[in-house]
């Protein structure tokens, strides 16, 4: 997310206040050239004022800006946790996380609090600074302008207020942008971090459109002794001297252990990484000849763990013909071509059965599919574009039994003519292939087909047997009973509420720093009486100017001036510092309490289309941002201008009631009126480019968080074309309403000059008549002239205002936003007394909240007896997974129909509380981007109560480890428990990151288990390891096991196994009972039969 957290950074530097700052500078040349003009002498002496400005700036900024660079780092870090957190809300969710998740991100924001902190004495340098030197300028000018005079160096008294009046308005200008020199540093700063992002060259260019595109393609491969090495474990080889012929259209299967490096050749045939020596040729020709997007065009990939992206899916699986000759067929043919990609992937039947068919949204990551219809999609996506090579990474892991046979049949048919590369841990889907490569650790120990791999009765032939489940073959097929429906229901997210009240709320949401605001309110005072006081001094020029002892006063009025130029020091100096003090709080205090409202939330929030993960965290960041940029200094210099405003116009009417009352009345509520009208359309504005912007942000995430998958399809040119048009289209939206505040804007400009001129006319006219002196003109008409100056200023900052103010509604109504199913541990009472040793459903009735018309469970009825290992079975998208989401109380089902231990409803328990009995292993699981370690004992202080994670010791770690079948690989990395790996486990194996995930739900030693698809990820003798400690543990105790499964190899032993269908329970009973029914689940066992070959 630091593309679009610095992006608005960037642009709340060059937005209205970089024009500003421009028409500023400007006036204070155009100044000081009239002031050159009429006395060139006086001018050279008042302009070494701006060599003291500079110089105070360049230090600030300089040392600003290195503290910015490191705060903005740990900001990119703290969005990137949040986006993994979000990510895994189900993790977080069902393992009582929250807590920790919110202390890890605080902990990080306290180090960006500490770095911020910093700034205090620099920003009380460079405001007392810089309004030191402008005040002392000004005293500079009357001291030596009043002596040139005296001396006779300057002849007219009228060339004396030309220049006196030039350095006034020049350090006026020099007032009005001195607050916005943070805003620009942050900008800068933020500027400089993304050109070294954009300045990044890659070793792999996916934008080069260099490299070889042949004509046609055979798609031979071979690896010639490959060696490799992450980039981030240089020490560990991966692969070692690693040769492979791999022949053109034929099927070529790797099997071996997790982490022997099977993946790691995909991730070299897609070229996400080089070898560290040796080569890869496609038909002779090295791949880092190849050009990339050809080369991933024509080489077509189905990961293990299935990617969709935000959309329709027949979008979704359009994406697999960009970049082919058919990408711009017409809609008919592409339809065409979908549907027959759909029919191959077994995916239509599901697909037909929607509401909406193909134009189904299946939300953000697939969220809204079941497993394996995500699994079917992405397997339809990599088919329609008829790739010459087509790498298979555990494609069919999470598919049904009934859809698993007939996707295989599918893909077999597929594979025809095609090269084929295989990886799978279920050896059934592989036993046709042409050869089968046995691997670990790096190295080929055995290859060849699967009957002569059985004869030899070596490694394979083991594998062979440990997978065969016993029933005889069959071919049968049934239709998924998957249906999913989104209705669009309006969300209003919350209401607005006025600038005025919504500062106060901010106020008083922070205690703690009350003092520091109270002494921001009286800096402010005391600042503002500063316009007064000049405009009396001012008002004295002409009396002095006509004294005797002209050279006596003149040198008190100079002393004056220098006088209130060394009080301000010390104001604005407080001032800096206590407003950064302020804003800094502010910015850890919204982050934090945003970040913890977000993830209290029930998993119904992150479901709906607007609650993207990119879009939250993007919201997280700029509304953070929009109140700090308020609640700092901003809101000081707004309220000195308001106390101004009033003041000056006080003292106006006060000196000459005439000319105040024509000048105040006739030019300040013309300002207020567009000043306001400005801030209501801004506001306006400002929501609906949170709403446009939200989704560009959504989809730079989305990309991101899937750049394999992205890289795979190499529609990374698609994606960037996407996301430019997004931004061109918010900011094509944006122009009518800028035209409309612009209007505004220039009103409140035009009327600071009309103001003056009506000032001079009507003042002239009064002291022509003798209705008031010069001296009661002059400060009643610099009374004027500052109170305009000061609505001016107070809404030079609309934009400010607007954000904030939008960024401020959002935090309070989500702080005021009560979860469905709250989280609380206020009482105790709501625990489970027994701590779930039964469950009992009855007649359960659940459809998702964004589909309430479409039922998921109809009249579910299943009971689960204490100690039970109890299995879910049935097609893709019945509801087993929902199942196993009511079970862990993501959601309530429509109808209060789950009884625990006989006595407690579900709905009625604390769901933190009752999740602390509670362990889930996902299908797609887990980690968070920290060391092995601390990812095992996640959640762990929720099963035992006081015992923190320091109190965990590492043999219950390395017994978690062991009975997961993880303790051999992680005893083997250089740092043990303590490696530390990616976002997501992305440095890891999908088997290393389950079994990790497996240990994580061990260690708990939870009262119930939930396993979605636990060991789909595992290899052959991983997943009987793990089986064999997941079933031990299953039968210690009372403890109830619940799993679902597509393997029925790894639940046949189950006490009892359900089998549902069309929502409901079709069968139930023990593996052998259901044998003899010889009904569904009959049929589920022989689509998975495995006959083991005797040698």
């Amino acid at each position: 997310m630091q593309a679009t957290s610095n992006g608005k950074l960037i642009q709340s530097g060059i937005s209205e206040k970089l024009g500003q700052v421009f028409q500023a500078i400007a006036t204070f040349f155009a100044c000081f050239i009239i002031a050159l003009i009429s006395q060139w002498k006086l001018t050279l002496i008042l302009m070494s004022i701006l060599p003291a400005l500079l110089i105070i700036v360049g230090i600030v900024g300089g040392l600003d800006a290195a503290i910015e660079t490191k705060i903005l780092k740990l900001y990119g870090q703290a969005g990137s946790f949040v986006e993994t957190v979000l990510a895994s809300i189900r993790t977080t969710k069902a393992f009582g996380l929250a807590p920790r998740m919110s202390d890890q991100y605080s902990n990080i924001l306290h180090e960006a609090r500490v770095l911020g902190d910093r700034k205090n004495a620099l920003y009380s340098f460079m405001f007392g600074g810089e309004y030191f030197v402008i005040f002392a300028g000004m005293s500079l000018a009357f001291w030596q302008g009043i002596s040139m005079l005296a001396r006779g160096e300057v002849s007219k008294i009228g060339t004396i207020f030309t220049v006196l009046f030039s350095v006034i308005l020049a350090a006026s200008t020099l007032n009005s942008i001195a607050p916005h020199m943070v805003t620009f540093s942050r900008a800068a700063t933020a500027a400089g971090e993304l050109f070294q992002l954009i300045d990044r060259e890659s070793r792999i260019n996916p934008f080069d459109d260099s490299g070889d595109k042949p004509t046609t393609t055979q798609g031979s491969l071979e690896l010639k002794d490959v060696v490799f090495s992450y980039p981030s474990r240089p020490d560990t080889r991966v692969l070692n001297g690693y040769s492979l012929s791999i022949p053109a259209g034929k099927v070529t299967a790797l099997v071996g252990p997790s982490g022997s490096g099977k993946s790691t050749i995909i991730g070299l045939l897609e070229r996400w990484y080089m070898p560290t020596s040796g080569s890869i040729e496609l038909d002779g020709r090295s791949l880092e000849d190849l050009n990339l997007k050809w080369l991933r065009t024509n080489l077509r990939l189905v990961q293990q763990e299935p990617v969709l992206f935000n959309g329709t899916i027949y979008e979704n699986i359009c994406t697999g013909l960009i970049g082919t000759p058919w990408e711009h067929d017409c809609p008919e043919e592409k339809l065409r071509r979908v549907q027959t990609a759909a029919q191959t992937a077994f995916a239509d039947g599901f697909i037909q059965a929607l509401p909406q068919g193909f134009d189904t949204c299946v939300g953000e990551r697939g969220s809204l599919l079941s497993g394996g219809q995500k699994q079917r999609i992405a397997i339809a996506r990599s088919l329609i574009s008829e790739p010459k090579v087509l790498l298979l990474d555990e494609a069919t892991s999470a598919l049904d039994p009934y859809a698993e046979s007939a996707v295989q049949k599918a893909l077999d048919a597929a594979s025809k003519d095609r090269t084929t590369i295989v990886i799978a841990h279920k050896l059934k889907t592989i036993q046709n292939a042409d050869n089968i490569v046995v691997m670990d650790r790096g190295s080929i120990i055995e290859q060849g087909r699967h009957s002569d791999l059985v004869a030899r009765g070596g490694t394979y032939a083991k594998l062979v047997q440990a997978q065969d489940l016993s029933t005889a073959s069959s071919d049968d097929t049934s239709d998924t009973c998957s249906e999913i429906a989104d209705e669009d229901i309006d969300y209003d997210l919350h209401k607005g509420t006025g600038i005025f009240r919504t500062v106060l709320k901010l106020v008083g949401l922070v205690p703690e720093i009350r003092l520091w605001i109270l002494l921001v309110a009286a800096t402010c005072i005391v600042g503002a009486s500063v316009y007064p006081g000049q405009t009396i001094l001012l008002g004295r020029v002409m009396d002095v100017l006509k004294a005797d002892d002209m050279q006596k006063q003149g040198n008190f009025l100079a002393l004056m001036f220098f006088v209130m130029a060394l009080g301000l020091i010390m104001v604005y100096g407080i001032l800096g510092w206590a407003t950064n003090v302020v804003s800094q709080t502010f910015a850890q205090r919204i982050r934090e309490d945003l970040f913890s409202f977000i993830i209290r939330q029930d998993l119904a929030f992150f479901d709906r289309p607007e609650n993207t993960v990119g879009a939250l965290t993007s919201r997280i960041d700029s509304y953070a941002q929009a109140i700090f940029e308020l609640m700092g200094f901003t809101i000081a210099i707004i309220t000195m201008a308001l106390v101004s405003v009033f003041v000056c116009g006080i003292l106006s009417i006060g000196f000459s009631w005439k000319l105040g009352l024509v000048g105040v009345c006739a030019g300040i509520p013309p300002m207020l009126i567009g000043g306001y009208a400005r801030i209501r359309l801004e506001t306006k504005m400002d929501a609906d480019m949170d709403a446009n912007f939200s989704t560009s942000a959504s989809l730079a995430s989305e990309t991101v968080t899937a750049i394999r998958t992205v890289s795979s399809l190499a529609i990374e040119q698609n994606v960037l074309r996407r996301y430019t048009s997004e931004l061109d289209q918010a900011i094509n939206r944006s122009r009518s309403p800028l035209f409309q505040i612009m209007i505004w804007f220039s009103l409140t400009q035009s009327i600071e000059y009309l103001i003056l001129a009506l000032g001079f006319w009507y003042g002239s006219k009064l002291v022509s008549e003798n209705q008031i002196t010069f001296y009661q003109f002059f400060v009643s008409f610099m009374g004027v002239y500052f109170s305009g100056q000061g609505a001016g200023q107070m809404f030079s900052f609309a934009s400010s205002f607007t954000k904030a103010n939008s960024a401020a509604n959002y935090f309070f109504w989500l702080r005021d936003l009560e979860p469905t199913i709250p989280e609380t541990t206020d009482s105790i009472d709501n625990a489970p007394a027994d701590g779930c040793k039964s469950y009992d459903l009855k007649d359960l009735e659940f459809s998702y909240p964004l589909a309430p018309n479409n039922r998921v469970l109809k009249g579910l009825s299943l009971k689960i007896e204490p100690g039970q290992f109890v299995a879910f079975v049935g097609a893709s998208g019945c509801g087993k997974s929902t199942m196993v989401s009511l079970l862990e109380r993501f959601y309530d089902p429509t109808n209060d129909k789950i009884t625990i231990d006989g006595t407690s409803s579900l709905a009625d328990l604390n769901p933190r509380l009752y999740r602390a009995n509670v362990s889930l292993v996902q299908q797609e699981p887990t980690l968070f981007p920290t060391r092995i370690r601390e990812n095992i004992v996640m959640g762990v202080d929720q099963a035992y109560g006081d015992l923190a994670e320091d109190g965990v010791s590492d043999k219950m770690v390395e017994a978690a480890c062991r009975a997961a079948n993880a303790w051999d690989f992680v005893s083997s990395l250089p740092d043990g428990l303590g490696t530390p790996w990616g976002t997501g486990g992305s440095q890891l194996s999908g088997g290393q990151r389950q079994r990790i995930a497996i240990a994580r739900a061990l260690i708990r030693n939870p009262n119930v288990i939930l396993l979605d698809e636990a060991t789909s990820a595992l290899d052959t003798e991983s997943e009987k390891v793990v089986q064999a400690a997941l079933i031990e543990a299953a039968t210690s105790g009372s403890r109830i096991t619940i799993a679902v499964a597509h393997r029925l190899s790894t639940i046949f032993h189950a006490d009892c196994i359900f089998v549902f269908h069309h929502g409901r329970v079709a069968e139930a009973g023990s593996h052998v009972d259901l044998i003899a029914q010889a009904g569904l689940y009959k049929k589920m066992c022989e689509a998975q039969s495995l006959e083991a070959l005797a040698a």
